[in-house]
């Protein structure tokens, strides 16, 4: 027994220093799987970049790449509108930290944020862990040393093993999503629906019923992030509006007690948080025949009919101090 023990154990520490050896081998190495991420990132980027002036900057999650159209925001702001959202899966702290990197003072941060995300409270994907340990190593130095450790803890096999390949770095040049098919703005493009598959169809029809409002009343979410995030554009000058996402609208949504109190009481919730929140989140779920493949990305018709929803709240809206930029 003691033998077996003793086996056991020195296995247990070799696999584990292997382990580490490992996740540090392979830090910054591409992987296949984060590639579409980072050429839709980096695209984005770019254009915030190359902007000189005050930006309005649209932060959130893949429901804003499909559902904002940023030339017509652009119109009615008279300044240069940047599409940053890309995927909600990375989760509320990396969105965030991105946009703390890019966001100047002066800048407007439109924030049309999947409810999943208010609900985040931080603890890493696989999806974030893919990506960040392949593709984002200044956001990973600033993690603290428990963080990156639940990082590499979070690394599955399949995963830890694609990383030491260190396969080639091709870019993304096919499919629906990735840097080939944005706009100069970074807004989605070949979302008509002449170009929707029978497997986006399919998807579409078995899309489930969220449980955003359970969840809300018995998780602690992100409201701690998203409030230092409130106080954090304050310090800096930057202006951030709040508004409802796209959801594909579900009967659930009207007849749960739990749901009919997050939807209904979210606005005022992120107020209290010191952020501006326009809009009511039941006035911004359609019905099936405006998404394109998921119960988050519009078509191309129905983003121009949801941004003009949007505007037309921003219109209504009174000046408020962070408007004096």
């Amino acid at each position: 027994m003691k033998k077996f023990l003793l086996t056991m154990t020195g296995s247990f520490l070799i696999l584990s220093i292997l382990w580490v050896v490992g996740i540090k081998y392979q830090l910054g190495a591409a992987t296949a799987s984060s590639r579409w991420v980072y050429d839709a990132y980096q695209h984005k980027i770019h254009a915030a970049q190359a902007v000189n002036t005050p930006r309005v900057l649209v932060v959130a999650g893949s429901n804003a790449m499909f559902g904002i159209d940023s030339g017509m925001l652009e119109n009615f702001w008279q300044k240069p509108v940047i599409n940053l959202a890309v995927n909600a899966g990375l989760g509320l702290p990396y969105i965030l930290d991105v946009s703390r990197r890019i966001a100047r003072p002066g800048d407007i941060i439109l924030m049309p944020m999947e409810y999943a995300l208010y609900l985040d409270a931080g603890k890493a994907n696989s999806q974030v862990i893919d990506y960040v340990m392949a593709r984002d190593l200044d956001y990973w130095r600033s993690l603290t040393r428990l963080q990156q450790l639940q990082y590499a803890a979070g690394l599955g096999p399949e995963r830890w093993l694609h990383g030491l390949r260190h396969l080639p770095d091709s870019p993304v040049t096919s499919g629906t999503y990735g840097a080939h098919h944005l706009d100069a703005r970074g807004d989605q493009t070949h979302s008509s629906p002449a170009e929707r598959s029978a497997g986006d169809i399919a998807a579409l029809k078995v899309a489930k019923a969220w449980d955003y409002g359970h969840r809300a009343a018995t998780e602690t979410g992100g409201w701690k992030l998203m409030e230092n995030y409130a106080q954090w554009a304050k310090a800096n000058n930057i202006c951030v509006i709040a508004m409802p996402t796209v959801l594909l609208h579900h009967a659930k949504y009207d007849s749960d007690v739990e749901d009919q109190i997050f939807y209904t009481g979210l606005p005022a919730r992120i107020n209290k948080l010191g952020l501006e929140y326009l809009g009511k989140p039941r006035d911004f779920m359609y019905e099936e025949s405006w998404f394109f493949d998921t119960d988050h990305h519009l078509q191309d018709w129905a983003r121009e009919k949801h941004t003009a929803k949007l505007i037309a709240l921003l219109q209504a809206r009174e000046k408020t101090a962070c408007d004096k930029q």
